[in-house]
């Protein structure tokens, strides 16, 4: 893998279904800990990556297609909490045509989607959640802490 280990939020480990997304709650990871489905939180600090000011690339990997009619939402976001217990704030939402904003359509896919963030807080996490029925089979997200050349 191109990307270093300790950026990885999702490691692409279990399909992105409804079961695995919403029932078992992989999708919104609590812990730097990676959870079964393979969603942790990244801890920017230990890390040791300074946010530079192009700030950091979110890369979204999902490598299957879908049906037509599947949704996903994901959205990335920060705390100052390692548990996300409180303090959280979010900074973005991957979308493709925007039909609506941070949903991407199974149509869609597969597909990479990169957006670029700027957190504040040390602690950051993808939620993501799908409708039931839908599966976006295995993917991944990762961080890039150089996303752009500044010239």
């Amino acid at each position: 893998m191109p990307f270093d280990a300790n950026l990885v939020l999702v490691d692409g480990s279990a399909a992105w279904s409804f079961a695995n997304i919403n029932t078992s709650d992989y999708g919104t990871p609590v812990s730097t800990t990676r959870n079964a489905g393979g969603f942790a939180i990244i801890d920017l600090g230990s890390a040791n990556i300074g946010v530079a000011v192009s700030g950091i690339a979110v890369v979204l990997v999902l490598m299957a297609a879908a049906a037509a009619g599947d949704e996903l939402t994901a959205i990335i976001e920060e705390s100052g909490s390692s548990t996300f217990a409180s303090d959280i704030h979010e900074l973005g939402k991957f979308d493709i045509l925007a039909a609506t904003k941070g949903v991407i359509l199974g149509s869609e896919c597969p597909t990479v989607v990169i957006i670029r963030i700027s957190p504040k807080e040390r602690y950051l996490r993808i939620d993501a959640s799908v409708t039931a029925g839908d599966n976006f089979g295995l993917s991944q997200c990762l961080l890039s802490p150089y996303p752009f050349r500044v010239l």
